[in-house]
Order: C-alpha cells, then sequence, then structure tokens
C-alpha cells in the first residue's frame, strides 16, 4: 500500500516484527522492507510508564532486544504516550517517577542508536483513575525539558485539545522534534471539549493550523516524517479512498504552507506495487527535503 500510494515511509509494530524474526531470522522478516527500499520511522515502544514497578521493570528489560532488531531496521526513533491520569501517586511525586522512567527508556534505546520521543493525550482514555497527569501543552512541556535525553513527537491534534502554540513549540526547542503528526479537527468544536472522534485528516478544515507548524520546521531546516492521523470527513468510503484523502490533506498541508511536494496517485506506481509492505502506508514528505520521509 505504501508503494501504491508513493508514500516514502512508514512506522513498523517492531513488537511483531521481533516475533516473526524469532520465528525465522531477521533476513527472512525483513526482506520484503528492505527490497521496497522505505524509510522505517518510529515505533512505538513497548513499555506502560504507568506500570507498577515490577512490570515496568519486566518491560524495560525486554526492550533492550526489540531496540536491537529496530536498529538493524534503520529505526531513528521510539515514541511513547505520557500517561495522562493515573492511580500510583500525585502530580509532584507522579511527575518525578515518570521523569525517572523516561530516562531510563531513552538510555536503553540509546546504546542503539535510537532517541525516545514522547508525546501525550490531552483527552482521558479509559476508566478515570484518582489522580490527573499530563493533558495539555504547558505540563508536557514542563516534562519534556525536565528529561535531559527525551526527543519530541509533534502532534498537532494534541497540540490543539492541549492549548499548545507555536510558543510552546519554541519552549521545546524544535531541534528535539523528530517526527510531526498532523490532525484537524471538525468545525464547531472547542479544544477543551473535543474528542477523538472530532479529529479528522489534515487539510479537512483547516481549524487546526498545520500550515504554520509545517513552515516553522521547514524554517528550522528541519527534514522530519510527517504522517497524517484522524478519520476522513466524509465517512463510509473505502480503503483506498481513506488513504487518498490522507494524501490529498497532507499535499494541500504543503502547498499552504509554501513548501513543494510531488503529487502522487497510484497509477504512478503500479510497476512496484508487487512488494508488499509491513504496515499500512504513514507519510509523505515535501520534495524539497534532503531526507524523505521515515514514518
Amino acid at each position: 500500500m505504501a508503494l501504491t500510494y508513493g508514500f516514502q515511509g512508514l512506522d513498523v509494530d517492531m513488537v511483531d516484527f521481533f516475533k516473526r524474526c524469532q520465528r525465522t531470522s531477521f533476513e527472512s522478516a525483513a526482506r520484503f522492507l528492505l527490497s521496497s527500499k522505505l524509510i522505517i520511522g518510529g515505533f512505538r515502544v513497548p513499555v506502560d510508564l504507568d506500570a507498577d514497578e515490577d512490570t515496568f521493570t519486566a518491560e524495560a528489560a525486554k526492550l533492550n532486544p526489540i531496540a536491537e532488531t529496530a536498529a538493524r531496521l534503520g529505526s531513528k526513533y521510539g515514541y511513547m504516550t505520557v500517561p495522562n491520569q493515573t492511580d500510583r501517586l500525585p502530580y509532584p511525586e507522579y511527575f518525578e517517577a515518570i521523569r525517572q522512567r523516561v530516562e531510563k527508556v531513552a538510555e536503553i534505546l540509546e546504546k542503539e542508536g535510537i532517541d525516545l520521543a514522547l508525546t501525550f493525550n490531552p483527552i482521558a482514555d479509559g476508566e478515570s483513575k484518582e489522580f490527573k497527569f499530563i493533558r495539555d501543552a504547558d505540563g508536557f512541556v514542563a516534562l519534556v525539558k525536565a528529561c535531559k535525553k527525551a526527543k519530541v513527537v509533534f502532534d498537532s491534534w494534541a497540540w490543539f485539545c492541549g492549548k499548545g502554540s507555536l510558543e510552546h513549540v519554541e519552549q521545546l526547542g524544535v531541534e528535539r522534534v523528530r517526527a510531526l503528526w498532523l490532525g484537524d479537527c471538525v468545525e464547531g468544536v472547542a479544544p477543551d471539549s473535543a474528542t477523538d472522534e472530532d479529529c479528522v485528516l489534515p487539510g479537512s478544515t483547516d481549524v487546526i493550523d498545520n500550515a504554520a507548524y509545517l513552515k516553522r520546521f521547514a524554517e528550522a531546516e528541519l527534514s522530519l516524517p510527517v504522517s497524517p492521523r484522524g478519520r476522513a470527513l466524509e465517512t463510509g468510503g473505502t480503503r483506498d479512498a481513506f488513504i487518498a484523502a490522507a494524501q490529498d490533506g497532507l499535499n494541500h498541508v504543503f502547498r499552504s504552507a509554501g513548501i513543494p511536494t510531488t503529487v502522487r496517485k497510484p497509477e504512478m506506481f503500479l510497476h512496484s506495487s508487487s512488494i508488499v509492505a509491513e504496515e499500512p502506508a504513514a507519510s509523505e514528505e515535501p520534495a524539497a527535503s534532503e531526507e524523505p520521509a521515515a514514518s
């Protein structure tokens, strides 16, 4: 799918890929990805920051071989979502506990040349817990700045719901950003009342000014993987229609930011579609960038 629609990179489920390597070999599990020449972006780090001490320690120990495999595949960053609630500790004590855990995970990945990139979720997930944690850009910036080794996945949907701004990006330092996730919001929804269902593909409504964010990162001469997130504004379409809408949304944002990009359509890539990607396509890069997209 990634090749059919002309995306240049994708994220990989590294836990699943690692299991495939164990069943056969790295060379066998990676053959389609490596032959496709797709750039491997990030992967979700399989460690629960809110777990009890024994569980966290066990998951962190299992991360070493997964990180080694990710490095062999060419991945440059792993990402984690900071908890937005907990039953474990009040905010001040939990802040320090999470900071320490983030640093520990970052050290494990760092040994393999992989960065740990954090993001946050302003919308409470699952059952309500006793203590609230990071749900806005202010809190997220404070945590990232307290973690010396942490990098960032910039998620424009989280930024919108968490009342973030370009000023918050500057406080973080644009050089710490490793990937961009761009989403949009349906019209008429306030940030503090938005739900996951209100997140739509970038460029659907332009309620979120993704172009302004993208332009800022381009001004910093950063070459970053850019991935769309959210549902299609019009429901009931096919998978191909959804992928095409995601591609068109990214192209719209690039053009609005004044960044040249190449419009890619499936018929342009049918000659290479016989190579099957391991994961759905997830990113695109403006043509002006020196490096292809990778998530």
